[in-house]
């Protein structure tokens, strides 16, 4: 069960379990997740993260779009974990599309590729890429609980039409994400990038885009 334990200046704050909070941040309510480890993770840092984390942390971004990045410079970032195929949209507003907030966003550091799997203090992650929605976007897994980004949501998917997208690579990821889904357990938590939080069961319930992969 999902409790909200706080709200501050229009920003959600989710508890999701013992070590995994959801911040709800703008620009447009990106879901920003901060995993209580040894370094803190954060998981798509947006606006206002900087609020509830200000210890160094590690960094995985399921794709660079400028909501999922935007908080990058509110934070101490130990290590930052991005697919190769974006980790030059940090420094291109035109890619990370910072320019459609009136914005030109620009984050420099060093940068690790994200491999298949890792270890960080007792969490393992296991990386599943899947783009459509960006060429680089991935999910991740780790300890039951899987971190979509804006690949799927509860009942709907990340838009393929700007920049980067692309509407067939997608419909494949979707076959894809339906097999995969379809492995885990029914109560396993699927954390999305936007929106609300389902089980196993309700995504693949409750989204079309999987029902249509059906037919």
């Amino acid at each position: 069960m999902v409790y909200i334990i706080a709200e501050v200046m229009c920003v959600r704050i989710l508890h999701i379990n013992d070590s995994i909070r959801c911040v709800v941040t703008g620009p447009i309510g990106t879901n920003s997740y901060v995993i209580d480890a040894e370094p803190i993770v954060v998981i798509d840092p947006g606006y206002g993260i900087g609020t509830f984390v200000q210890k160094p942390c590690i960094v995985l971004l399921t794709h660079g779009h400028f909501d999922h990045i935007c908080g990058l410079k509110e934070l101490r970032v130990e290590r930052l974990y991005i697919s190769e195929q974006e980790a030059s949209w940090l420094v291109d507003p035109s890619l990370n599309l910072s320019l459609y907030f009136g914005e030109r966003f620009v984050f420099n550091c060093e940068v690790e590729y994200l491999p298949e799997n890792f270890t960080m203090g007792k969490l393992d992650f296991k990386v599943y890429r899947t783009p459509g929605h960006t060429p680089g976007s991935v999910m991740f897994k780790a300890n039951g609980v899987i971190f979509s980004g804006d690949t799927i949501f509860l009942d709907s998917i990340g838009r393929t039409d700007l920049p980067g997208g692309d509407e067939a690579t997608m419909r494949k990821t979707l076959m894809f994400v339906k097999e995969l889904l379809s492995s885990f357990e029914p109560h396993e938590l699927v954390l999305p990038g936007h929106g609300e939080i389902g089980t196993v069961e309700e995504v693949l319930r409750d989204n079309l885009f999987l029902r249509e992969e059906e037919r």
